[in-house]
This record gives C-alpha cells, structure tokens and sequence, in this order.
C-alpha cells in the first residue's frame, strides 16, 4: 500500500461550439514509493500527470439538429486530447498520449459522455534506459456526473471509466494487456448545504480500480493492480 496525497487542478470552459478541459494532478507519495535515486532514503516520488480534452460540437459546426437522436443523444463532438506524465521513480516514466475522435453526449439528468478514440502513446522505462512507441490501439472514455435529488441533498453520483486495448509491447518486449480505470464517487456541495453558496466547495468519498495499470499484466508485474478509497476536497473558483 502507498499512500499519497493528491493536488489537483482543473479547468473547464465551453462556447457554443468548442469547449475546454485541462485537468492537472500532482501526486505526493509515502517514503514506501521512493524517488529513483533513493538509495539509501529519505525521498518520497512525485508524479505529474496532465490532460487536455478538446470538443468541437457537430450540432454547432454544422447548424443543425442532425446529431441529436431523439431523448438518446443531446448532441454529437469530435474530441481531441493528449496527456502527459512522468514520475521521479527508477522507472522514470514520461508518457506521452494522443487521442482522436467522437464523444457521444446522452440525454440525462446531468450529463453522460463516451468518447471512442484512436491513440497513440510514446513513453520511456528507465530501467532499461530506453524510450517505448506504442502501437495505436483504441481506447473508450466514460465520463458523468447524476444529481441524487432523492436523497434530499446536493449530492452528487459522478466518475469516468476508462478502457484501453492492447498497444503491442512494452519496454520489457511483453505483450501489453487491455487496461481498466474506473473512479466511481459521491460529491457532496457543502457550500450549498452549509453556507446558501452553491458550487463553491464540495467533498467526495471514492473508489479507484485499475486493472493492468498502464498495460501491464497485473498477473505477473507487482504494482500493475490498484484498489483505492479516497477522499478529497474540492473549491470552486
């Protein structure tokens, strides 16, 4: 087990035809996750991990309706968006990830998206001192967010699950496996229940499951198997 606290920053905007989410993690790790020049102690690792998604809705591009199907679907975007990483550890990762293509978003009391893409990742393993060009694969991103108006409070159900198929071999020459990443969580606006300001400040309680964390079989690589409950704080600018 390493415990970790987590700084994360995050960005939204939205016109009627593009939007904007830039998310941006910094994860501080305990002296049982140490840097890759630990040898002797006293360093805890530090991982980056940045993300940007873009949309372009195809109702606004095109002036129409043609994308919204019915009470399905409200509309139709085209979704591009890289992600970057790296971690002071000895396997020295700095991944590198592209992503293209459409983002469903479905007609539901807050909202549900599932973007399909093509992507392609660059990354490095410090361990073998070299850098690894992924195949392109496919990857799927679930993204909502459900009001609980039942339970009679401002809560929230909200999370992404994300899936990653087989992208060839890794640094080590090992086939990699579909990845899994799934963060289901409870939101609770406490600016709304406690001082009459809604989206200011919340908390949330969460689970994080990944499954053959960056490709690798769980079976047979330590550390390639996550389970993690969490809670987090949250202020609103």
């Amino acid at each position: 087990m390493v415990p970790k606290h987590i700084l994360t920053l995050t960005y939204v905007d939205g016109g009627r035809m593009w939007s904007n989410f830039i998310n941006m993690d910094v994860l501080f790790s305990a002296d049982n996750d140490p840097t890759g020049s630990q040898a002797k102690g006293g360093n805890q690792a530090v991982e980056f991990y940045g993300l940007y998604r873009g949309n372009l809705s195809l109702n606004m591009a095109t002036r129409s309706q043609a994308f919204t199907i019915g009470p399905v679907l409200r509309d139709v975007s085209m979704q591009i968006g890289f992600d970057a990483n790296t971690k002071n550890t000895e396997f020295a990762p700095a991944k590198k990830l592209l992503v293209f293509g459409p983002n469903f978003h479905f007609n539901v009391p807050g909202f549900l998206n599932i973007a399909l893409h093509v992507a392609r990742e660059w990354n490095n393993n410090g361990i073998v001192d070299k850098p690894v060009n992924f195949d392109t694969t496919f990857e799927a991103e679930m993204v909502w967010s459900t009001p609980l108006g039942f339970t009679g409070l401002p809560l929230k159900f909200q999370g992404f699950f994300n899936v990653v198929a087989p992208k060839g071999r890794d640094g080590f020459v090992a086939n990699t496996k579909t990845e899994v990443l799934t963060e289901p969580r409870l939101t609770l606006d406490v600016g709304a229940l406690a001082f009459d300001k809604p989206n200011k400040l919340d908390v949330s309680l969460g689970y994080q499951y990944w499954l053959n964390k960056f490709g690798n079989n769980h079976e047979t690589v330590p550390g390639s198997l996550a389970s993690t409950v969490f809670v987090g704080a949250r202020y609103h600018f």
